[in-house]
C-alpha cells in the first residue's frame, strides 16, 4: 500500500483549529486548491507547532475549506507573524470572493472504529 499522510481529527487533543471557508467562482476553485496546497507542501507544512491541513473542494465549485490543525494558539499566532504569512493569505483571498476564517477547538469526535483489514480496503 502507497504512504498516505493521515489528519486525526482528537477531542482530546489540545489543539487549535483554522477553518478557512473561501467562496469562489467555479473557474477558480481549482486554481484555490492548488496554492493553497502547494503553499503547505513547501513552507506551512515546516512551521513548528504544524499537525495537518486538509483542503476540501465543494462539488457545486463554489467553496473551498481549508482546516487547519496546529499544536496550540501560540504556535498559530507565531506563524502568522512569519514573514511572507500575509502575503499568501492575500494571495489566496485574490482568488475567493470571500474569506470567512475561525479558530476552534473540537468539541466532539464520532466516527466509525476502523480496523486494519477495514482501513487497508479504503
Amino acid at each position: 500500500m502507497a504512504n498516505r499522510n493521515i489528519a486525526i481529527i482528537d477531542a482530546q487533543a489540545a489543539c487549535l483549529t483554522l477553518i478557512n471557508v473561501y467562496d469562489v467562482e467555479p473557474e477558480k476553485q481549482a486554481e484555490l486548491t492548488r496554492a493553497l496546497s502547494e503553499a503547505t507542501e513547501s513552507a506551512i507544512r515546516h512551521q513548528p507547532g504544524f499537525l495537518s491541513v486538509c483542503i476540501h473542494g465543494s462539488l457545486d465549485g463554489r467553496k473551498v475549506v481549508n482546516y487547519a490543525q496546529w499544536a496550540s494558539k501560540e504556535h498559530f499566532e507565531n506563524f502568522m507573524k512569519q514573514p511572507g504569512t500575509q502575503e499568501q493569505l492575500k494571495r489566496f483571498a485574490t482568488l475567493a470572493k470571500n474569506v470567512a476564517p475561525g479558530l476552534y477547538e473540537v468539541s466532539a469526535v464520532h466516527a466509525e472504529p476502523r480496523t486494519a483489514a477495514r482501513t487497508a480496503t479504503r
